[in-house]
């Protein structure tokens, strides 16, 4: 069914929402509703909806109720209306800020004509459609802790992290720091707000709480986005620069976070990562006096027998990989890798 056709019909009370099923209207933020629209316009595919037609009798008229899909259907209905304005913060900037009526003609086109691929119930007591959701979600996977947190929340943070994810994947993809699974299982998600993580509560061991609660507090409000994009950005630059994937031992998921922050520590100071314990800045003193070079670093993950002075490194990328002591000196090492080398 064309967008225009849905719309057209939930106007009328045709399609209408079956609130056994659903949650309430409004659960999406306004950046969620907008990140959706966007989708639609841009022409990629989105979730199928799933309606249940029921018949009146007296009236002869046949209503589709909403199943699943109240979220997308409201966003629909609302941009449909003019009574929803994409946000400034989307992708597409020539779409920013836009209702329907400011479209061009070919954008206004490409929404009312997207075709909504449907899965309809049609003549069958309720009891077959419980059964068949039972069925077609018996063998799903289930949802990783990546996963979980962007099925959770829908604030600000969740949506400045899926952003970064955006615009960097195809780096990480082509430095080996992901695979095309881990993008699919949103494990590009995790580089990202570990390293937030670093910039938010410092060198602690993270657990999947830890992380869940960076999404809780940023939640409603994310003030921070527009500093940390912006040092990112400029990390990603010059990581691209110097490296971009020629250190492929360093390019591990559970080490390049640490290796950005490295990278965003030298170019800013201490400006983004708290103040490190007196313990830290001894052992971060100690480190620098070495003579370390990023090829060095990278040559003693591959040694059964590395050099002594890099076997603390080496543990520390192999073995309690989350804990905060370990995540501290692969930040110390490869930040005196960089004073030393760029």
């Amino acid at each position: 069914m064309s967008v225009a056709d849905y719309c057209e019909a939930m106007e009328k009370d045709r399609i209408v929402v079956n609130h056994e099923y659903q949650r309430e209207e409004g659960v999406w933020t306004p950046y969620a509703r907008s990140y959706f629209i966007e989708s639609i316009l841009l022409g990629y595919p989105i979730p199928k909806l799933f309606l249940y037609t029921k018949f009146d009798l007296k009236t002869r008229k046949s209503i589709k109720e909403i199943v699943d899909g109240q979220q997308r259907s409201h966003a629909l209905l609302l941009f449909y209306k003019n009574k929803m304005k994409l946000s400034k913060n989307i992708p597409t900037i020539q779409l920013r800020e836009k209702r329907y009526r400011d479209l061009d003609d070919d954008e206004q086109e490409a929404f009312l004509s997207y075709s909504l691929s449907i899965d309809e119930f049609s003549g069958v007591p309720e009891d077959d459609i419980r059964e068949s959701f039972a069925r077609m979600n018996a063998n799903n996977i289930s949802l990783n802790a990546e996963e979980l947190l962007n099925a959770k929340y829908q604030g600000e943070f969740k949506w400045f992290i899926i952003d970064l994810t955006r615009l960097y994947r195809e780096d990480l993809i082509k430095a080996g720091v992901l695979s095309r699974r881990d993008v699919v299982r949103m494990a590009d998600t995790r580089i990202f707000s570990d390293l937030i993580s670093i910039f938010e509560d410092g060198f602690i061991t993270t657990k999947p709480t830890n992380i869940e609660a960076l999404y809780k507090r940023h939640d409603r409000e994310f003030g921070q986005a527009m500093e940390y994009g912006r040092v990112v950005a400029a990390a990603f630059a010059a990581w691209r620069e110097f490296d971009g994937g020629s250190y492929e031992r360093l390019a591990r998921k559970h080490i390049f976070y640490t290796y950005l922050a490295a990278v965003i520590s030298k170019q800013n100071g201490n400006n983004l990562i708290p103040d490190l314990s007196e313990k830290q800045q001894g052992e971060l003193a100690r480190i620098r006096t070495m003579g370390l070079t990023l090829s060095a670093l990278n040559q003693s993950l591959a040694q059964e027998a590395p050099d002594a002075d890099l076997v603390e490194f080496v543990n520390a990328c192999s073995a309690k990989t989350n804990v905060g002591d370990q995540k501290f000196l692969r930040f110390a090492y490869l930040l005196a890798a960089l004073e030393n080398e760029i």
